[in-house]
């Protein structure tokens, strides 16, 4: 880039195709460089999402554990169907996670329907605008055509050719 600028406002030692050349190639490195940045997001976003998942995943198996060690911790002499204090607030912390993951999800889910009802109303909104957009257009050129018409039946307007005539 320092080759398309000449310093103190010289002239420059390279032709103007090759400093267009050289922005062509800046503009297109640039291009990569976003392309790559978007790429790169996208990526943190699915990573931090395993980490996510993998943290709730956590979260389970060591409430699930918990439940298992109680269960073993149990004395024989408990009736079968009896329940030990650390079996219950194993299952307790077990049931809490599995509400808080629920409540997450829900959450989630809440979010994705909202998102998809405002892009709905956006593409609606752009339809309509974008109908309007057309209709304004056929409306101008009509107009155009009717002034131009009202300007040749005043003589204001010499008759064009429509097409080109071809030399023979």
């Amino acid at each position: 880039m320092s080759q398309s600028r000449a310093p103190w406002g010289g002239r420059p030692s390279l032709s103007g195709a090759q400093i267009e050349h050289l922005e062509k190639a800046l503009r297109a490195l640039e291009a990569k460089v976003g392309e790559r940045e978007m790429a790169l997001a996208e990526a943190e976003t699915k990573l931090a999402e395993r980490d996510r998942a993998l943290a709730e995943t956590e979260a389970l198996l060591q409430a699930r554990e918990k439940v298992i060690e109680a269960m073993r911790k149990q004395a024989p002499t408990q009736a079968p169907g009896s329940v030990n204090p650390e079996e219950l607030e194993a299952l307790h912390k077990l049931k809490e996670e599995l509400d808080r993951q629920e409540a997450s999800i829900k959450e989630q889910k809440q979010a994705l329907k909202e998102r998809e009802e405002f892009v709905e109303q956006s593409e609606a909104a752009l339809f309509q605008k974008m109908q309007e957009q057309q209709e304004r257009e056929t409306e101008l050129e009509q107009k155009s055509e009717d002034v131009r018409r009202a300007m040749k039946a005043a003589g204001l307007l010499k008759d064009e050719p429509k097409e080109p005539m071809e030399k023979a």
